[in-house]
């Protein structure tokens, strides 16, 4: 059982079900007896490993294995749960060892075969973790007397159940990154005629979100551009003077409750990998001009002759803000 205080357990699941693969696991879907439309996923995750071990007679052996660890989401339906339930991760899991002696011997190795555990990337939040080793295992997967019924298989049930653990903190965060995110690009600009999709991002939000993304200094990305002025009104032109082109989407959130500090989110709805970032403070007359992305910035690479589709959209969708701010400029010179 592992809490996800910030997100449901369920919406938890599905998401590692969803990117299985960045997880180094594979869904396995079941079908219950209800029908396809109760269909649900476990998931599986296969490795090597190898080692030495003492008997319970005290003999010695030395063997190798392949280990498959079956992950399966132990809950009620989500409509049966009462509201701390939905944010406590219940999973049941099965680890099974098998000797590769012991299974269809043959006279040379697969060298297919011999893959070691798969390791997820570290985040700053768990780098004192470990996935463990045989010798730190020892208190796991016991029998009710004084020593494992078989030290490999519960040396391997020690490395799974950390290495869940720390699945289900990267996923966490991934899945709440990806929320707020999604959050962002389903807000409708405040009306009485429109209807809002999704909640509006307070202040925390945001920055909770932004230190979950990436984001990178215009003047970063053309130096030219750092030379830009920015105020509260760059990026709105007068009605009477037109603009060169539709400007995406806007979204102003007011810090703390005056205007003299604003942030200014500027989306695009044709292209959700990014957006630009206006930090304006009137009083202090301070700004600055961000492009931020859910995903690290995109590189060319050097064999490549064009840029890749993203790196593309990114440098549209900053144009048409840039374009936007020069005209509005422009215009104030006249």
């Amino acid at each position: 059982e592992l809490p996800t205080p910030l997100i449901a357990a369920h919406q938890l699941y599905n998401y590692v079900a969803d990117h299985a693969s960045s997880y180094h696991m594979k869904p396995l879907r079941m079908a219950r007896p209800g029908g396809p439309e109760h269909n649900e996923y476990a998931l599986v995750s296969a490795w090597h490993s190898s080692g030495s071990y003492l008997d319970s007679e005290g003999l010695r052996h030395q063997d190798d294995f392949d280990v498959s660890l079956l992950v399966c989401h132990c809950a009620a339906p989500f409509e049966e749960q009462g509201e701390a339930e939905r944010h406590v991760l219940r999973l049941q899991f099965f680890v099974v060892l098998t000797s590769q002696r012991e299974l269809f011997p043959r006279l040379t190795a697969d060298m297919r075969r011999f893959r070691k555990p798969p390791r997820l990337p570290p985040e700053p939040e768990i780098l004192g973790s470990s996935a463990g080793s045989p010798g730190e295992t020892s208190g796991v997967g016991l029998a009710p007397g004084p020593a494992p019924l078989f030290p490999p298989l519960a040396a391997e049930v020690g490395v799974a159940r950390a290495r869940l653990a720390q699945l289900v903190r990267l996923a966490g965060g991934h899945c709440r990154r990806d929320t707020l995110w999604k959050r962002l690009f389903l807000l409708e600009p405040p009306g009485p005629d429109r209807l809002r999709l999704g909640g509006r991002l307070a202040l925390a939000e945001l920055e909770e979100l932004l230190g979950a993304v990436h984001a990178k200094s215009i003047g970063d990305i053309d130096p030219q551009l750092g030379l830009l002025p920015v105020h509260d009104s760059l990026l709105v032109p007068e009605p009477d003077q037109g603009s060169p082109k539709p400007l995406p989407r806007a979204v102003a959130i007011s810090r703390a409750q005056t205007w003299e500090l604003n942030t200014w989110v500027v989306l695009n709805q044709k292209f959700t990998d990014c957006f630009v970032l206006v930090f304006l403070d009137s009083h202090l007359g301070k700004t600055s001009l961000t492009v931020v992305f859910r995903e690290p910035f995109p590189v060319q690479p050097q064999d490549s002759e064009s840029p890749p589709a993203q790196l593309v959209s990114t440098y549209h969708h900053l144009e048409s803000v840039i374009n936007t701010a020069c005209f509005t400029l422009w215009t104030r010179l006249l």
